[in-house]
Parts: structure tokens; sequence; C-alpha cells
């Protein structure tokens, strides 16, 4: 696995309130600058799948490949020798809770999908999760 960004942060908001965001991505437009619209075959389970056109670059299909209510949620995308994997993390605390978004490749050709994919998702971790928690807050 190869790490494209992973970016993390606490929140007053409840895991329940981040997480329903993340398990609505016809929503995910509404509150992450780097996603321009999605289509999603929900209800987000296991084996849902999706379509999304980022803001730059190419729509790409997905599939949700974990699904803990409340807790996790990871979607993927398939590129020629690699997959692209988007792991959204949620854990209740007292006083809110935490939340992570790691963006990351994995497959034989990770490194060259590093090179061609870095520097554009760079920062889509930082964004998804800045973007959500503002979006909450406003509220």
């Amino acid at each position: 696995m190869v790490v494209l960004d992973s970016y993390a942060a606490r929140t007053a908001h409840g895991a329940e309130a981040v997480f329903s965001r993340w398990a609505d991505p016809e929503g995910w437009p509404e509150w992450d600058a780097e996603v321009r619209e999605v289509t999603f075959a929900g209800p987000a389970m296991i084996g849902a799948r999706g379509r999304m056109r980022p803001a730059s670059g190419p729509a790409a299909s997905f599939s949700v490949t974990a699904f803990e209510p409340g807790r996790v949620f990871t979607n993927v995308s398939s590129l020629p020798g690699a997959k692209l994997v988007f792991e959204h993390l949620v854990t209740p605390a007292p006083d809110g809770a935490a939340v992570e978004v790691v963006v990351s490749v994995e497959g034989l050709l990770a490194p060259l999908w590093k090179r061609v994919l870095g520097r554009s998702l760079g920062s889509a971790a930082r964004s998804s999760v800045t973007g959500l928690l503002a979006y909450l807050d406003a509220a």
C-alpha cells in the first residue's frame, strides 16, 4: 500500500453525524470540493457501487469494500494494475469524534500510480475532512 494522503482531526460532532455524510455518496459534492458529481446505487453497504466525477480528472466507478456503520466506510476504484482506496474512519469520543481519511494506492503498479496521481490527490484527504467538518459546523 502506498499512501497518497491522510488527514485526521477531532470534532465536537458525534460519530454518527460524520458517518451519515460518508454513507451518502450522492451528497459528497455538497461538502467535498474535490468531488463534482456522484451517482450511487445505495443504500451504503459492502458491494454497493457508484460513479464519481472529481473536480478535475476523469470520472471513475467505485465500490464499497468496507462498511461498519458509524465507524468505517471504504470505497475503491480500479486502476490498471492497482486500486485507488479512500478509507474513511470515525472513532467516537466523549466530546465528539476523531475523524480520519486515508487515500492510498494498492497493487503491483502502485508506485507508478503514486507518480501519476500523487499531485492531484495530494490533498484529497485533508480537503475531504475539512470540508465535511465545515459543512457540519455550518448546519
